[in-house]
């Protein structure tokens, strides 16, 4: 395969990594700060978990999609100059994202890229969601709650 190919997919895989890793640390972070209007989910302890899992998923389909989706995973083969192409054995698996970027890997400035896009992706995400899934009454901190203005006779006027 040729080295656009290589670099094509590994872009893609590489912005989905991110994108769930940063998603995860975005719910992380409105957990812990209480920003429930970032929540996917209505209890903390969920988001919490949610984000964990987020975060662990992202990393772990990066990592672990060698071993069933054909690649030029690994080192180029000494004897053929090319990496061979095809899922990655599991005994290479700690190896398997180790590719030059000559040869079709990521360089530095596009992983950074990557990771922005991503980052920024995930905060545009996690808003749209708030704004849909807008929190109950309940959620809502004390001042943000809408207030029933009564008269001073019990009327319903302000």
């Amino acid at each position: 395969m040729d080295r656009l190919t290589v670099v094509a997919m590994f872009s893609w895989q590489y912005l989905l990594m991110a994108f769930l890793a940063c998603l995860g640390m975005v719910q992380l972070a409105a957990a812990r700060s209480g920003r429930r209007r970032l929540w996917f989910l209505s209890r903390r302890r969920s988001v919490v978990v949610l984000g964990i899992v987020l975060f662990v998923v992202g990393l772990g389909f990066f990592y672990l999609i060698p071993l069933w989706t054909a690649g030029p995973w690994g080192p180029p083969s000494p004897w053929e100059g090319t990496a061979t192409w095809g899922p990655a054995p599991p005994k290479t698996l700690t190896g398997a994202r180790n590719i030059n970027d000559t040869a079709g890997g990521l360089s530095g400035h596009w992983q950074a890229l990557w990771f922005a896009v991503a980052w920024i992706a995930a905060v545009f995400f996690t808003r749209a969601i708030g704004r849909v899934r807008r929190p109950t009454p309940e959620e809502m901190p004390g001042d943000l709650q809408p207030r029933i203005l009564v008269g001073a006779r019990g009327g319903d006027r302000p």
